[in-house]
C-alpha cells in the first residue's frame, strides 16, 4: 500500500507538480518586451516568482504596443524599480503619457542607464 502511494506521487503529471521553471527560461525573459513579461507573470505561480526574483528581465525595458497608450509615469516608476537601480536601456515606443519629470526620476535612480 505504501508503495502504491509512492508510485502515484512519481507518476503524477507535470501540471500536478509544483516545479521551478527551466533555467533556459531566465535567458529568454531578458529579451521580452514589458507586455510579454507581464503576460508571462500571469501564466503560473512559478513564472511569477521567477520574474519577481530575477533582475535580468528588467535591465533592458521595452514598452510598446499594446501598453504604450496607457503607460504613464506611475507605471514607469513601478516597473523600472524592478531593476534595483541597474536599468541599462529604456525604450518607450509612442508612450505619450510619460513626462520629462517621469524620465528624470528614472534616470536619477538608475545611474548606469546608457540608452533612453
Amino acid at each position: 500500500m505504501e508503495e502504491n502511494k509512492e508510485q502515484e506521487a512519481t507518476d503524477s503529471t507535470p501540471l500536478q507538480q509544483e516545479r521551478s521553471p527551466h533555467e533556459a527560461l531566465f535567458l529568454v525573459l531578458a529579451y521580452l518586451p514589458l507586455y510579454e513579461l507581464l503576460v508571462m507573470s500571469q501564466v503560473c505561480r512559478s513564472f511569477k516568482e521567477a520574474l519577481d526574483n530575477d533582475i535580468l528581465p528588467w535591465l533592458n525595458m521595452v514598452v510598446g504596443k499594446p501598453l504604450n497608450r496607457r503607460f504613464n509615469n506611475d507605471h514607469l516608476l513601478k516597473f523600472t524599480s524592478k531593476a534595483h537601480g541597474r536599468l541599462k536601456t529604456l525604450a518607450l515606443l509612442s508612450c505619450s503619457k510619460i513626462t520629462d519629470d517621469g524620465l528624470q526620476q528614472v534616470i536619477a535612480s538608475n545611474q548606469h542607464i546608457s540608452r533612453v
